[in-house]
């Protein structure tokens, strides 16, 4: 047997131990640590350092999601450059994002931007996802199908931003202590000491003065907002949702949704002036209750439609055809339903 090689890593802030403390005797638990942070309070160097840790103790295939290629890249480098001269890299592919431990160990890194290439992975030691507040939900729940087999640990990192979304419903999971989910938030008083030795109270201050409002609450107060942007706010208030004039040709879109993770079904509709006239969501209803609401907002103005674009993604079909079928003949000839697709989103 020859002499067992002892690596040692970094010396955490209470608040990166605090995570690490988490995942200590987490393989193969499913268990989610959901942390909340503020900017350059060293997330992406903790991430760094557990990947490491699953990949040197346990044989393990182990991953990494950012949202966009360049932050992955970020991640492969800073670990790459951190080890590159120890003596622990059997191989390293920059273009595949992918480094191999002398003991067959993997640490992968994956981007968003892949999407459907994203499908078909396992993951036996642990996920980790940066800064989730940026990733799509459907996302989300593709790569969270990796860790299934081996019941693998997540730890999903972001600085906040607003209040819906996987990242936003798991961080309350957390709070709650359910769903085997622990959240930890930076922000919190008991870090204080050692997040002031990072970012200083003056320097604080200088970035409340320089940046907006909502950017500075998320990005450096690492606070949720209830509004719909970090620049600009108050959309919601912004919709015109007044009055359909008797002479408006009217274009209606719905989104359907079956009320899971505070996704809601909402219908829109634009008059040929390019104007919002209304916006309805809710995801409170049974798939009959919602017929009848989006039925009784279209029966009136019926004569005036010229178009009823209807999602027929997963659910979408089943409700469409169970809203024409409460139609009279001449308006559903103008439902024309829409898949989404990769092409679309990213359009």
């Amino acid at each position: 047997m020859g002499n067992k090689i002892t690596y040692k890593g970094f010396t955490p802030y209470s608040h990166q131990r605090a995570v690490i403390d988490e995942l200590k005797g987490a393989k193969g638990s499913a268990k989610k640590i959901v942390t909340v942070s503020s900017r350059q309070k060293g997330k992406l160097f903790m991430i760094a350092n557990i990947l490491l840790y699953y990949a040197i103790n346990f044989k393990t295939k182990n991953f990494c999601l950012s949202p966009t290629l360049k932050q992955a890249k970020t991640i492969f480098e800073t670990i790459y450059n951190g080890i590159v001269g120890s003596g622990l890299i059997k191989k390293a592919n920059a273009t595949d994002l992918e480094i191999v431990l002398t003991n067959n160990s993997i640490i992968k890194f994956c981007s968003a931007e892949q999407r459907e290439a994203l499908r078909g992975y396992t993951v036996s030691g642990i996920l980790c996802i940066d800064e989730c507040c940026y990733i799509p939900d459907d996302i989300f729940y593709t790569v969270l199908a990796w860790t299934d087999v081996y019941k693998t640990p997540i730890l999903m990192t972001s600085t906040p931003f607003i209040k819906e979304g996987f990242f936003w419903n798991y961080y309350n999971y957390g709070l709650e202590g359910i769903n085997n989910t622990v959240t930890i938030n930076w922000s919190d008083e008991r870090f204080k000491e050692d997040i002031e030795k990072i970012l200083p109270p003056d320097k604080l201050e200088e970035y409340r003065k320089v940046l907006p409002s909502n950017q500075f609450k998320t990005e450096y107060l690492g606070e949720w907002l209830d509004d719909e942007g970090s620049v600009f706010t108050h959309f919601k208030e912004c919709v015109e949702t007044a009055k359909i004039s008797s002479d408006d040709k009217l274009y209606v879109g719905i989104d359907w949704a079956n009320g899971v993770d505070n996704d809601d079904t909402v219908i829109s509709i634009i008059n040929d002036k390019g104007k919002q006239v209304l916006l309805q969501y809710w995801n409170d209803l049974t798939p009959t209750q919602q017929i009848d609401v989006i039925f009784g907002i279209i029966k009136p103005i019926e004569k005036q439609i010229v178009v009823i674009q209807p999602e027929l993604n997963s659910i979408g079909t089943p409700y469409t055809d169970l809203l024409k079928d409460r139609l009279q003949v001449s308006t559903r000839n103008k439902v024309q339903g829409f898949n989404t697709t990769n092409q679309s989103k990213a359009e």
